[in-house]
């Protein structure tokens, strides 16, 4: 049998019993080495007991992390933390009326969020916890009521940003917070889109300035009041349903104002050497103020002013209704370079000529083509690469005056030969922010480029690299459920649901 040696201390031989005292320098017991057999079995038999052990404690904990927690626990977990945070947010607001909102809307998240729980809707149960801890975080935060006042949620190209008494341009990024006095900066080729609280969608033209002047939301009444400064440039602004009468979205410039109150689109352009602004509205009404004077603007109709005078008011045609390719649509070409893609729109009555853009990217900062003489509805365009491209068209009269533009649209060209395949992988669909505010939820995410994307049913722009924003608006008070859904050139598709509370007003 196989041994293994080791050592053990015995006393030296003849001092086991000694009785008669020993001078203290020869009591010290004496250490000797002597060998002895440990067999291997023993060993091997310790071993075994050792990683049985180790096995068990880490099943244990195995079968603990593997467990997941059933929608009650997790509900019920949910509202634990939010009350906790509650409780904490009330301390600190004590008798500040300032907070007393930011505290009620904490509260009846959580009301909510208890009632869907007994109502067994536990998905219901644990957002408007979520929410309602949100709330409570922001307050011991020391922020405002809101989830966000206003955000650059999209921008291309060159765009700077300079903070309220600060002196340094910085650049941008995706979801960049804005507050009173920050100014907004984009080059000539650079274009960005701010949303606000109040659901109104801005978007800032190549080599343009925009500074904001006020963001404000009466506590008592809930009026909403956004105002922007327009130094130079241009800027178009869709504004909602006003929430309540006598919320409104101002642009001013240095020679005039324009003002929405309710559902609108409009334009703002200001040359800032010959103080002349320019102010049109393609749906709703606008209010303009100039010269001493507020006048109406109705649909399709333009105003140009200075500081003294109303220099003209012209009544605009429609915009040109695109037909085809429809929107999203993607060309799947043999040799793409070879092939002509065909872009056509109706007719405008009274229009003599036509202007197409296109670009690359959405907000139409760095063009491709930009054609204002085109004497028919279609147009081939020979010879595209692969990717994605957008496109546009206006109509002009025989004053030469210009329309707005017509809804932006999307087309692909991708090469047959990448696009077969025996690709039968779903699309990565990765959702990174998912920040709702009001009846509004902005999500930022990523999914295979060229896939078709889909938000509650509405499509979604993605760009090349993947990316994608959406501003999606609520359908309803309370719990809105969201599907979001990629589907790639192969056919594969990935499903997503979101949940979101939308609080009554």
């Amino acid at each position: 049998m196989d041994t293994a040696l080791g050592f053990v201390t015995r006393r030296a031989p003849g001092t086991e019993n000694r009785d008669t005292p020993m001078p203290p320098e020869r009591q010290r017991p004496q250490i000797l080495l002597d060998w002895a057999t440990i067999s291997y079995r023993s060993i091997m038999r310790g071993v075994v007991y050792v990683v049985l052990l180790v096995a068990l404690g880490g099943l244990v904990f195995y079968l603990k992390a593997a467990r997941r927690a059933t929608p009650e626990e997790a509900a019920l977990q949910e509202i634990g933390q939010a009350e906790q945070m509650y409780r904490k947010a009330q301390a600190a607001a004590g008798s500040d009326a300032r907070l007393a909102r930011v505290i009620g809307n904490a509260q009846r998240l959580l009301d909510s969020a208890r009632m869907s729980y007994d109502r067994q809707d536990y998905p219901g149960a644990r957002t408007a916890a979520q929410q309602s801890e949100s709330f409570s975080q922001k307050l011991l935060e020391g922020s405002d009521a809101e989830a966000f006042t206003a955000k650059i949620y999209k921008y291309e190209g060159d765009v700077k940003i300079k903070r309220a008494r600060q002196f340094v341009w910085d650049n941008v990024s995706s979801t960049t917070a804005l507050r009173v006095g920050d100014q907004i900066k984009t080059a000539s080729s650079g274009s960005a889109q701010i949303i606000y609280f109040d659901g109104t969608i801005t978007t800032i033209k190549p080599g343009s300035l925009l500074e904001i002047r006020e963001l404000f939301e009466d506590p008592a009444t809930r009026v909403r009041k956004v105002r922007e400064k327009l130094n130079w440039g241009g800027v178009s602004a869709s504004m909602p349903d006003a929430n309540v009468a006598g919320s409104f979205h101002e642009v001013a410039t240095d020679s005039a104002t324009a003002r929405a109150t309710n559902r609108a689109q409009f334009d703002v352009a200001f040359d800032a050497e010959t103080r002349k602004t320019r102010a049109e509205v393609q749906s709703g009404t606008a209010e303009v103020q100039a010269a001493n004077r507020t006048l109406t603007l109705k649909p399709q109709q333009r105003m140009e002013v200075t500081q003294d005078q109303v220099v003209s008011r012209q009544d605009l045609l429609p915009p040109p209704p695109l037909q085809e390719p429809a929107d999203q649509r993607v060309f799947v070409l043999d040799d793409p370079s070879s092939g002509a893609t065909l872009l056509r729109w109706s007719a405008v009555p009274g229009a003599t000529r036509y202007r197409l853009q296109m670009a690359r990217t959405a907000l139409f900062g760095d063009l491709l083509l930009d054609k204002s003489d085109i004497r028919s509805t279609s147009v081939q365009i020979p010879g595209l690469q692969e990717g994605n491209y957008y496109w546009r068209a206006s109509a002009i009269d025989g004053r030469d005056v210009e329309s707005a533009f017509s809804e932006n649209r999307k087309f692909t060209v991708a090469n047959a030969h990448e696009a077969r395949g025996d690709d039968t992988t779903p699309p990565p669909l990765v959702v990174q922010d998912f920040l709702p505010t009001g009846h509004l939820v902005i999500i930022n995410g990523r999914t295979e480029p060229g896939a078709i994307l889909t938000v509650d049913g509405q499509k979604i722009d993605v760009y090349e690299d993947g990316a994608f924003t959406a501003v999606i608006r609520m359908k309803k008070e309370g719990f809105n459920q969201l599907e979001i859904v990629a589907q790639d050139p192969a056919g594969n598709v990935t499903r997503m649901r979101r949940g979101v509370y939308v609080e009554s007003i």
